[in-house]
């Protein structure tokens, strides 16, 4: 199974925050994983670990992370899975009820999920 790694997150920063490499011209994950290869090809590795091989399907997989990340309000994070969980397949229901499941921890989580699936997902039923 080919799940998006961390790189795929951090290069999307690029186009959520441009900002973020205008001084060098490259990503914070390609710069950290540049001066740290051993530090993260290890957390790449645990990512892989922490799904036990593929035992969730990488629409399940990317589903529950948008939970996690409408949960925790990282922006950047969650549009970067919205997106990733419309490409495994995802309808808009299901990615709506991925944000709104966490929804007991304040309103919070789901006022950012909300408005970001309706952007990324336009067209899409």
């Amino acid at each position: 199974m080919n799940c998006p790694t961390v790189s795929d997150y951090y290069i999307d920063l690029e186009y959520i925050i441009p900002e973020v490499n205008l001084m060098s011209g490259k990503s914070p994950w390609r710069i950290f994983s540049e001066e740290c290869r051993g530090v993260a090809d290890a957390f790449q590795q645990l990512m892989k670990e922490a799904n036990f091989g593929g035992i969730l399907d990488e629409k399940t997989r990317l589903l529950i992370l948008v939970g996690i990340f409408s949960t925790v309000r990282d922006p950047v994070a969650l549009r970067h899975f919205v997106g990733e969980a419309f490409k495994a397949g995802a309808s808009k229901r299901e990615v709506e009820a991925a944000v709104l499941l966490p929804f007991s921890v304040g309103v919070s989580s789901a006022e950012l999920g909300i408005p970001l699936i309706v952007e990324i997902g336009q067209g899409k039923s």
